[in-house]
């Protein structure tokens, strides 16, 4: 959903308001409901098991045109009531942002009679998996070229595959600067690092990764997000230990993220990319898919920040970017080169030719996140 409120909003802001778009939960709005339910939980079971997220995205690349024939089995139903669906919305353009959909609105277009132009982007921002391997789609779109290759590889026609970056969303993009995003929320004017637990957690106890950050001096932010018992826990550490503020679920991730000197967190694709996009390095502690060691594998490779899957390094980490400004600085201005205003200007322009012309522009003229 990220990506495509990221979207929505860039296309609306380039058309001056002019186009409009609307960002839908298709399976949850439209149906099949329980499907999609059952589609969410089993993957919250496996996220929290990254080893079998890891092999399952091994057995489905390792035959993908089963993959491909099983979702559109499973699917074709789906596929014939939001072919009606988007008949009677009458949008001149539809971006699918899931495998799944991806499936769907081929299906849609090729058996049921759907007329309005669809295109299928990629969210995994570096590489994607046999869930996305549908070879009907009017086009594919792929934030790097490492995760077109993929497709290539996996059996969709390189010819209708574009790469077109990453989006991010303004707020992120627009962030205030360090010093107003501190003021605003009540923190201290020192080095300062935020940590993003959520449901998920980081690597080794989390309450022990917060107590060592602490013990560098470092002013420490904790986002529990809806992990209401990790939240308890870690309230009660910072009742004890000055510096240490911790916060549940927030609505304004960016301004906490604007407020750090460096961010500590799991490789998830959205946050990661939402991070870069304010302008601040990470110290990622875990992975589940094989989608995000690409990622870590990305920052490292970048200079972006560094993959630390050992709880007891995270403060160590941490430590060496509060000691340097030198480091800090270099990867801020490394994260700067990436470009993130050029993607969602890019991306904006090419989702407009499609719907006001029906076909994409040429060449695309967007920028790869590389």
């Amino acid at each position: 959903m990220a990506t495509a409120r990221a979207m929505a909003e860039s296309v609306e802001e380039l058309s001056a308001g002019v186009v409009s778009a609307r960002v839908s939960d298709v399976m949850a709005e439209f149906g099949p409901a329980g499907l999609d339910a059952r589609h969410k939980r089993t993957w919250r079971w496996m996220l929290e098991r990254p080893g079998v997220v890891r092999v399952g995205q091994r057995l489905i690349d390792a035959v993908p045109r089963a993959v491909v024939s099983a979702q559109r089995a499973f699917l074709n139903g789906f596929a014939r009531r939001l072919a009606s669906v988007l008949e009677e919305l009458g949008p001149d353009l539809v971006v699918g942002n899931h495998g799944w959909l991806a499936t769907a609105l081929a299906l849609a277009r090729q058996r049921h009679g759907l007329r309005i132009p669809t295109l299928s982007y990629v969210t995994e921002p570096l590489d994607a998996n046999a869930l996305w391997a549908e070879p009907r789609v009017d086009r594919t779109l792929v934030a790097a070229g490492t995760a077109r290759d993929d497709l290539v590889r996996l059996g969709v026609p390189a010819e209708t595959i574009e790469v077109v970056g990453y989006p991010v969303q303004r707020r992120f993009r627009r962030a205030p600067g360090r010093d107003e995003a501190r003021q605003g929320l009540g923190l201290g004017p020192r080095f300062t690092c935020l940590v993003s637990l959520g449901a998920e957690g980081v690597a080794g106890r989390p309450g022990d990764v917060v107590r060592a950050l602490a013990a560098t001096g470092a002013q420490v932010v904790v986002i529990a997000g809806r992990n209401e018992a990790l939240a308890r826990e870690l309230a009660g550490i910072a009742a004890a230990t000055p510096g240490v503020f911790v916060r549940g679920f927030v609505d304004d991730m960016e301004r906490y993220v604007a407020a750090a000197d460096v961010v500590v967190g799991k490789a998830g694709p959205a946050s990661v990319m939402e991070t870069l996009a304010v302008g601040r390095p990470l110290i990622l502690t875990a992975y589940a898919g094989l989608n995000e060691r690409r990622i870590a594998d990305f920052v490292q490779r970048r200079g972006l920040g560094e993959l630390v899957p050992h709880g007891r390094g995270i403060a160590e980490s941490v430590q060496r970017l509060q000691q340097s400004a030198t480091l800090r600085h270099d990867a801020e201005a490394r994260i700067d080169a990436l470009g993130f205003d050029r993607m969602a200007d890019g991306l904006g322009r090419y989702l407009l030719h499609c719907a006001e012309t029906g076909r994409p522009p040429e060449p695309p003229g967007t920028v790869e996140l590389a």
